[in-house]
């Protein structure tokens, strides 16, 4: 009856198969691919995610447990211009408080470490009772108490209660300038609200006293500077004046000699140099230049001015020498010293008296200067905290929570070295996929067992009870969605092309535990159940496992595949027909060997699969793990289907990556590869081209398969 059924569904089978159509590439952009495996990464770690959130919140709950309440008094100050003065006309105003860089200087004023430090050792303040709070305790107390039960962690009293300081005081200020006025608001923050207001007023007091001191201060140094200025210009004036005071007697020569000099020009316009009134012109005029040479000589002595004339008196050169050329440089210099000397003097005058009238004008504003702050509001006792902001730290660290959760969740998905999905590996390797089988609940093939038991109790036998459990094609078992799964893939497999050409299929993987052996078993009974005529041979020939998935021995009376490979045996013999299904054969592996590599590397191999190819339609050959050992490179160019059974979860994506560059390398082509044991997870439906999870309660019974319950997705 079994095998009508099978029979009968043969054809249609394969018929829709070949409608549904191969994934054979990624038919999305890479980067809108990575993209969505990302996301789908993220979700799929969605604890993470909720458990930095629920991590963030009890941050933030304990966080304001132990934060202790914030109290904030201010203090108000009104910034004011300097009143001028009637007298102080051209006075210019040290800071122009009429601007917003003048208010951010009186903020800096404020801000002081020497004015906070003054605050903080004023004996009112340093009275004031919890002026300096305790440290806040972060370790939670049932840690404490059992860290002080063991002697660890134990709280060292204190040898002095800690003072408070300037740096204290100015971690609990705030100076705010209120927008568009020239209010100064001097705000502290403290845990007791009685500090926090004395300290406020104690503050704006102390700038108060402070710009008091420093504008009489400042003054007084003006006028004190003033007055040095003015001794100096005087001091100055009366050495110029003292020096200029020399020259006179010269200075009266010289006025004599250019008189005497115009007379003489005169007189050589009428007279010959003989004639009497020129000659005794003449000799009047060199006693003039005697005489100033001798007053200039006198002066250039002098005590006052002598060290200008030790460095401009060696442009003179020797009287005797060239006189008229000592009288002409002589004059020169008497006269451009004579000009300096009268600048000096205008120079000092103009000084001397500017600075005594600075002077009069400055004592005059002294008298009448005004403050140029005074404080607008005292501080008012605070009634409710102003610290901390419970609604916000709450947020924040739900917030906070949640990004580290994503953050995390993004980091293990980068550093996810698996493969998840179908279409993860399908994008990430580029290859075909021809089948994708979800991992195989034992609970699941029970309960199909139990109800297949109900309903043919004469078919106990069927039930393949020696078979491996995971074994679908039970009479139990056939009909559920795990069965549709291997003909999906018998389905795939056919459609690589013409199968009476291309009969024999591989299976291998690229590490070992990836479940080959179980997907080639499952795959030649589906293909057997189908009515084909199929060989299963087990050439894994180091660990075979075949054996075992049929409760068989390893080691027959006839032999197996490493007897028949020796020439121990022939084909016919080597093959057992007591697999438990109809239209199966298999070769096992037989007696263990120390050299397979030597065994599959003779022509023997060759013969064996050509005499399977003239006997059965389907041939699948079980292979060794394909990185792990040789032997399946050497079995693979004789193969017309190639299949990497990938496990989900398990193979590192280096180890599939490398398994198809090795095959490229070898020239081997890969016909697809088989995903194998994922779990399907709502979030992650379609990922697989699978039907999705079993839920009885939406998708009917589980262990049943049917278009109407589960809808379809190709492969």
């Amino acid at each position: 009856m079994t095998l009508s059924i099978q029979s009968s569904h043969k054809d249609p089978e394969v018929g829709d198969y070949e409608d549904r159509g191969l994934p054979d590439a990624v038919s999305h952009p890479v980067g809108l691919s990575v993209l969505r495996q990302l996301g789908f990464g993220v979700i799929g770690r969605w604890y993470w995610v909720v458990l930095g959130l629920i991590l963030g919140v009890a941050g933030a709950g304990y966080h304001l447990d132990k934060t202790p309440k914030q109290y904030t008094a201010t203090t108000t100050l009104l910034i004011k211009e300097h009143t001028a003065s009637v007298m102080a006309r051209d006075q210019v105003d040290e800071i122009n408080l009429s601007n917003q860089e003048a208010l951010n200087t009186v903020v800096a004023q404020v801000r002081r470490g020497s004015l906070l430090e003054r605050v903080a050792t004023r004996q009112d303040v340093r009275e004031l009772p919890g002026a300096v709070p305790a440290a806040v305790d972060w370790m939670p107390s049932w840690l404490r108490g059992r860290l002080g039960k063991i002697g660890v962690g134990a709280i060292v009293p204190a040898t002095a209660e800690p003072v408070l300081s300037g740096g204290m005081v100015g971690g609990w200020l705030g100076v705010s300038i209120r927008r568009g006025t020239r209010l100064l608001d001097i705000s502290i923050t403290h845990e007791v609200p009685e500090v926090a207001t004395a300290l406020a007023d104690a503050l704006a007091r102390e700038y108060l006293a402070e710009i008091a001191n420093t504008n009489t201060q400042g003054r007084s140094k003006v006028i004190n500077l003033l007055e040095g200025e003015s001794k100096e210009a005087r001091s100055n004036l009366r050495n110029a004046s003292s020096t200029q005071a020399t020259y006179a007697r010269a200075l009266e020569v010289h006025k004599a000699l250019d008189s005497k000099e115009l007379e003489v020009a005169s007189l050589q316009r009428r007279y010959l140099p003989k004639h009497p009134r020129m000659i005794a012109a003449v000799a009047e005029l060199k006693q003039v230049q005697e005489r100033f040479i001798r007053e200039f000589e006198v002066a250039r002595q002098a005590t006052s001015d002598k060290s200008y004339w030790e460095a401009a008196g060696k442009e003179l050169p020797e009287p005797q020498a060239d006189p008229n050329e000592y009288l002409r440089i002589a004059r020169q210099q008497l006269l451009a010293h004579i000009g300096v000397l009268d600048s000096e003097i205008h120079s000092s005058t103009s000084v001397f008296n500017s600075m005594l009238t600075h002077i009069q004008e400055t004592s005059v504003n002294q008298e009448s200067a005004e403050s140029s702050a005074e404080i607008s509001e005292f501080a008012s006792l605070p009634n409710s905290a102003s610290a901390p902001d419970r609604k916000k730290i709450r947020v924040t660290g739900a917030m906070g929570g949640l990004l580290g959760g994503l953050l995390f969740a993004f980091l293990l998905v980068r550093i996810d070295n698996k493969y998840h999905t179908v279409s993860q590996i399908a994008d990430v390797t580029g290859a075909p996929i021809l089948g994708a089988i979800p991992a195989i609940k034992l609970h699941h093939l029970a309960v199909a067992e139990r109800h297949f038991r109900k309903r043919h109790p004469d078919q106990l036998a069927e039930l393949h009870e020696s078979w491996e459990k995971r074994m679908v094609f039970r009479g139990g078992t056939a009909s559920t969605s795990y069965a549709e799964m291997y003909r999906s893939l018998r389905a795939s497999v056919s459609r690589l092309g013409d199968e009476s050409k291309r009969k024999i299929t591989l299976f291998s993987s690229a590490l070992p535990g990836e479940g080959k052996t179980l997907t080639s078993a499952n795959f030649a009974t589906g293909a057997a159940a189908q009515g084909r005529k199929t060989l299963l041979i087990d050439l894994d020939l180091r660990k075979p496992a075949v054996h075992k998935v049929f409760g068989l021995a390893r080691e027959q009376d006839h032999g197996g595949i490493t007897e028949c490979l020796a020439n121990l045996t022939s084909f016919e013999a080597s093959i057992c027909h007591e697999s438990g299904q109809p239209n199966l054969d298999l070769i096992l592996s037989g007696k263990h060997v120390g050299n397979p590599g030597e065994l599959l590397n003779s022509g023997r191999l060759m013969e064996i699969l050509a005499l399977a190819c003239r006997d059965y339609e389907v041939v699948v050959l079980d292979t060794a793990p394909f990185l792990a050992v040789p032997d399946t490179r050497i079995i693979a160019p004789l193969a017309h289907n190639f299949c990497l059974v990938t496990m989900a979860d398990y193979v590192p994506k280096g180890a599939v990556r490398r398994a198809l560059d090795v095959l490229e390398e070898d020239g081997i082509a890969l016909s697809g590869i088989i995903f194998n044991g994922y779990k399907e997870r709502r979030y992650l439906m379609g990922e697989n081209y699978s039907y999705g999870y079993y839920r009885p309660t939406r998708y009917g019974h589980y262990y049943r398969y049917s278009y109407d319950s589960y809808g379809y997705s190709g492969i």
